[in-house]
């Protein structure tokens, strides 16, 4: 009687213990999932935001090509962009198969607000030459400007 009391003692003690162990196991792949499902919200509605606000930003871009002079003595042509937008822009400016600035990661950075002038472009244009400028921002943005050479 001693030795079936003493193994349903022992049987009981390993049935705790699995329970147990099962628990453990089941909190264990429980919190581990909610970790994992928790950084992946938290990663996506960061990058959700942020496309968000790149989106409002795109959209908040207002710009113009203000002046426009052309030097016909030094073959010089100047541009001014005005930033009426709410937002910071950065821009670059065609003119024919002329971009300026012309390094590929470089661009003129326009204050809102504010209005600035680009480099001078060296241009050779004749008289009455229709010249079809497109200033763009980094964002994608356009503005066209037709400007008739004095």
């Amino acid at each position: 009687m001693k030795e079936r009391e003493r193994l349903q003692e022992r049987r009981a003690f390993s049935t705790v213990l699995s329970v147990l162990i099962i628990s453990a196991v089941v909190l264990a792949v429980g919190g581990g999932i909610w970790a994992f499902s928790q950084s992946a919200m938290t990663i996506s509605s960061e990058d959700y935001a942020e496309s968000v606000i790149n989106m409002t930003d795109t959209i908040s871009e207002r710009f113009i090509v203000e002046q426009v002079f052309y030097y016909p003595d030094t073959n010089i042509l100047r541009i001014w962009i005005f930033n009426y937008g709410t937002v910071d822009i950065e821009v670059k400016v065609q003119v024919k198969d002329i971009i300026c600035p012309s390094a590929e990661d470089e661009w003129i950075e326009i204050p809102s607000k504010d209005m600035k002038p680009f480099p001078t472009i060296n241009l050779d244009a004749s008289s009455r030459e229709e010249l079809n400028i497109k200033a763009y921002t980094k964002r994608g943005n356009n503005a066209y400007y037709k400007f008739f050479v004095p």
